[in-house]
């Protein structure tokens, strides 16, 4: 896969920053921020925006601090259920695909 960067990283930098200081310096999270930390939580992938190790935290910690914010935010629930079904849909679809080919 090939990735181009953004002409402009200023609203990349925002977001990481954002996300930062809720994940690490433990601020309270706007409802854009609390939504964004429940996707990254609900696909386990806080440790690819905020690197734990750089603010001396383990992945656990991290993943911690993002489940306390998507336990508190009203979305999480519904990103959660998508998220769910969505990958049991794809199960779904391989698990046809390999009953097909047999």
């Amino acid at each position: 896969m090939h990735r181009s960067p953004a002409a402009r990283a200023d609203h990349e930098e925002q977001v990481r920053l954002q996300l930062t200081q809720v994940l690490v310096q433990r601020t309270t999270p706007d409802p854009r921020t609390a939504v964004l930390i429940s996707l990254l939580h609900a696909l386990k992938s806080e440790h690819r925006i905020v690197d734990p190790k750089e603010h001396g935290l383990t992945r656990n910690e991290l993943q911690a601090r993002a489940k306390e914010v998507s336990n508190g935010d009203w979305a999480s629930e519904a990103v959660r259920q998508a998220i769910e079904a969505m990958m049991a849909g794809v199960m779904a679809s391989i698990t046809a695909a390999s009953s097909a080919s047999d």
